[in-house]
């Protein structure tokens, strides 16, 4: 079977896809075939990036969405459902806080972080699941971070949320089985956005960028299109005994000792 086949008359929901990642996401599947529904509370960047993927042929709407709000993911999901009657897919993308660091982080801040980034996630994917219960089920794909195992820059409050998420995938997988949802989680790791490539790639950053790469095991950073395609292959039938998983896409960074230092010891001990 042509694998672009099984998205045909599927409704895909994809939560901040108003630019970056969630963008590049929503784009695979409509490319794929799924019509697809971009949420964002960004009512100017959702309705562009709706508008730009359907000059290109493809089958998507907006809908404005303010996860923030008690509520809101339940309105947004009851409004992706209305034209099919369905949301097959839902991917939890959205994220919201300032990156603030131990001392500057907010209550504030704390709040909205959870509250778009984990609360939101939880809602959307229950009304999802009800939803689809008595319609073959759905797939749901939660976009956590390498933050989510490991200390980075980004703020405590984003840490908890990621980490939070992360479980949060495995207790949905198990108890919305019996739904017939399948349930994962990708954890991306350093991502060049492709607002952001062009400074990336400039020669004022030729420093950090060898920095970047080199740090990596691969040997290149990651773009918005490697998480985009491990989400389409999530919510595939090639995915279907897949649930409950949480799969890094950080080119093994997380995966390799700090620095070498373990390696670097054991040449030292050869050479002395």
């Amino acid at each position: 079977m042509n694998h672009a086949q099984e998205y045909f008359g599927r409704t895909a929901l994809v939560t901040g896809a108003g630019r970056g990642i969630g963008l590049s996401i929503a784009c695979r599947l409509a490319e794929e075939g799924a019509y697809v529904l971009i949420a964002d509370v960004n009512v100017e960047k959702g309705t562009q990036a709706a508008q730009d993927l359907r000059a290109r042929g493809l089958t998507v709407d907006f809908v404005p969405a303010d996860l923030s709000v008690p509520g809101g993911s339940d309105e947004m999901v009851t409004a992706a459902a209305s034209s099919t009657g369905a949301v097959d897919v839902l991917v939890n993308n959205a994220r919201a806080g300032r990156r603030l660091g131990l001392l500057e982080e907010t209550e504030e801040n704390w709040d909205q972080a959870l509250a778009v980034g984990l609360k939101a996630a939880f809602f959307a994917s229950q009304s999802t699941i009800r939803l689809m219960a008595d319609r073959g089920g759905c797939r749901i794909v939660n976009v956590a971070s390498v933050a989510a195992i490991q200390a980075t820059s980004e703020s405590p409050s984003y840490h908890a949320a990621k980490s939070a998420l992360m479980h949060l995938t495995r207790y949905l997988a198990v108890a919305g089985g019996p739904f017939r949802a399948n349930v994962n989680c990708v954890l991306p790791g350093l991502i060049v956005q492709e607002e952001h490539r062009p400074r990336f790639e400039s020669d004022l950053n030729a420093a950090y960028r060898s920095i970047a790469q080199n740090y990596q095991p691969l040997g290149q950073v990651g773009a918005e299109k490697d998480i985009a395609e491990a989400v389409l292959y999530l919510c595939s039938e090639r995915a279907r005994y897949v649930s409950g998983a949480c799969l890094t896409l950080d080119g093994a960074a997380t995966a390799q000792e700090p620095f070498s230092l373990l390696t670097r010891q054991s040449t030292c001990n050869k050479s002395a």
